[in-house]
């Protein structure tokens, strides 16, 4: 019988659109969980709820748990009464606006993080956890998170994981107002970890992953050049999300290069397989763009087929359909450019 590969798996965060890697989270951990032995997780601000919420959901009651977890913060998000339906509207069009301005979160009551926290309270209960830091690190968790002042890219673990860390993952300004954790004050994952991978490279050499599964967000292609101010917001948020992710997944193939040339190097390290599924929406079950706007929809019918298209695509881990680097995922080379040509090259 062929020996279970040992997977990591790591969730780009994207506010709604992290609902499809909550889809890939809960087929992966439901049906396919037997395929092999998951040894972490990691995540930036929506993916780190995704991550999360799975982790403490596999530490409190199991595989089944995670999944029902899964499914029931992402329903609790959906804007479903009334005055919720509208105010979710208001907000999506105004974001589509030709012009509009960004309002400091100081200057009006921090109702996003007020929300999120309730939801973790029903879903994530920290009193509920193992107190042994031992056994809330297996699986390993990493959450990823920016200091605003020091400018330091911060990993959060399980082991000592609290709600403070977790909602400063997605502390996206100008949404959210700096969240304070462990003395730092804290923004968005997303300037600096999107999500965190290379750390999994340090684990314990027996929890250390044959295979490093990523769930992405943010498109690394667009077809055409953004003109007007939404289309060059959107396009200039995925491409900072995706340079993090780029460099994470860089680190982890220049080990894998290294270790060809030095054998030494194997008493630390062993290679690492990438994979990247890429998030996508079935237009017939969701007709709208995936634009920036609708990172901040919680419309029911959007966080659905995200979902369910999550669980269709989680698949692709395990056959050629997932193989990284391949055309349209992050970048693993440089691209040096003269007059008379343009040739790719590893740095």
């Amino acid at each position: 019988m062929a020996t279970k590969p040992k997977v990591a798996i790591a969730c780009q965060g994207g506010g709604s659109h992290a609902a499809f890697a909550a889809g890939v989270l809960q087929r992966l951990l439901g049906d396919e969980s037997a395929r092999f032995e998951l040894v972490g997780l990691s995540g930036t601000s929506g993916g780190a709820m995704c991550s999360a919420l799975a982790w403490a959901g596999l530490l409190i009651g199991g595989p089944d748990d995670a999944v029902r977890r899964l499914g029931a913060f992402w329903r609790d998000l959906e804007a479903r009464a009334a005055p919720d339906i509208v105010a979710n509207a208001l907000g999506v069009w105004y974001t589509r606006l030709p012009v509009n301005a960004e309002i400091s979160p100081y200057l009006y009551p921090p109702i996003a993080e007020d929300r999120l926290r309730e939801l973790l309270s029903e879903h994530l209960p920290f009193d509920a956890l193992p107190d042994d830091p031992q056994r809330r690190a297996h699986p390993a968790l990493l959450i990823g998170a920016t200091d605003v002042q020091s400018g330091d890219r911060l990993i959060f673990t399980g082991e000592h994981l609290t709600q403070d860390q977790l909602v400063a993952s997605a502390a996206v300004p100008p949404l959210y107002r700096a969240v304070e954790a462990e003395g730092r004050m804290c923004w968005d994952g997303l300037f600096s970890s999107n999500p965190p991978v290379r750390e999994f490279t340090d684990l314990d050499y027996d929890k250390r992953p044959d295979e490093i599964w990523v769930v992405q967000i943010n498109p690394q292609y667009r077809r055409e050049l953004p003109e007007s101010s939404n289309e060059i917001i959107d396009r200039r948020n995925e491409l900072a999300g995706n340079l993090a992710l780029g460099q994470e997944l860089y680190f982890t193939t220049r080990i894998n290069a290294l270790l060809t040339e030095h054998k030494a190097l194997a008493k630390r390290y062993k290679p690492i397989k990438i994979r990247v599924v890429q998030i996508h929406v079935d237009p017939r079950e969701y007709p709208g763009t995936l634009d920036y706007a609708s990172k901040f929809d919680r419309n029911p019918a959007l966080i659905h087929a995200l979902m369910r298209s999550g669980r269709e695509r989680a698949e692709w881990f395990f056959d050629a359909r997932s193989d990284w680097p391949r055309e349209g995922t992050a970048p693993h080379c440089s691209v040096y450019v003269t007059r008379s040509q343009a040739m790719s090259g590893i740095d």
